[in-house]
Order: structure tokens, then sequence, then C-alpha cells
């Protein structure tokens, strides 16, 4: 899609194609329609850390519904929001770790163990 818009005074929020067709949320997959919120999310986060203390932003399980390719550049797009502010990404995805892991190997990785988070093994990183 070419153009978000959100009228003024709406609820609601409409994606244009370079066609110029419109599509509301609701004619979105699933997976386009998050990655949408998403990216929204993104841009507000990068205009609030322009003019505040950064806060600890907070994702779970953000990447089910995405494709192979898009996963990874959402994952590109949150090491890169991680230069200027914390992240913790939850996930009970051995798959969303290994992706993590593949683009940025130095990510700390934790699992909760016994009511703990605790450093994960070697053979989960």
């Amino acid at each position: 899609y070419s153009e978000i818009r959100a009228p003024a005074g709406g609820d609601q929020v409409l994606v244009l194609s370079p066609d110029g067709s419109t599509k509301e949320i609701g004619q979105l997959s699933r997976g386009t329609a998050e990655q949408l919120y998403l990216s929204l999310r993104f841009g507000f986060v990068q205009s609030f850390v322009g003019r505040s203390e950064p806060l600890p932003l907070v994702f779970d399980d953000i990447l089910v519904n995405f494709d192979a390719g898009r996963a990874r550049a959402t994952v590109a797009a949150i090491l890169e929001l991680s230069k200027s502010l914390q992240i913790l990404l939850f996930t009970c995805h051995r798959s969303t770790v290994e992706l993590m892991k593949s683009v940025e190997n130095s990510i700390p990785v934790h699992v909760l163990k016994d009511g703990r988070f605790a450093r994960a093994d070697s053979d989960f990183q």
C-alpha cells in the first residue's frame, strides 16, 4: 500500500493502493492489519522518544501472523528501535528466538523457569 489515511474526527483507518483504491482494516488479512498497526505504533514511539524520556517497549508474540520476509523486516525494525530504547519481546515460539538471533546473535535470551527469569541455556539460543 502506498498511503495510510485516518480522516480527522473519524475512528477509521484506510489504506490506499498505488492504483488509488482504498481498503478498510477489515478488508485486510490479519497479518497485514497487524503489520499496519505495528507500523503506526513504531511511528508513534519514534515521535514520542524524540520529545520525552524513552520508556521500555514491550512486545508479546507480534510475529506469529507475519510471513518470513515481513517477520525478518520487523525484527530489523525492532533492532533499530532498540538503539534508542529498551525492548522486551516475549514469545513462546522457538522460531521467533531463532529469527531474532539470526539477525543479531548478541541479543540476550531469558526463559521463565519456576517463576523466575533465567539466562537461556545454550541449546535454546
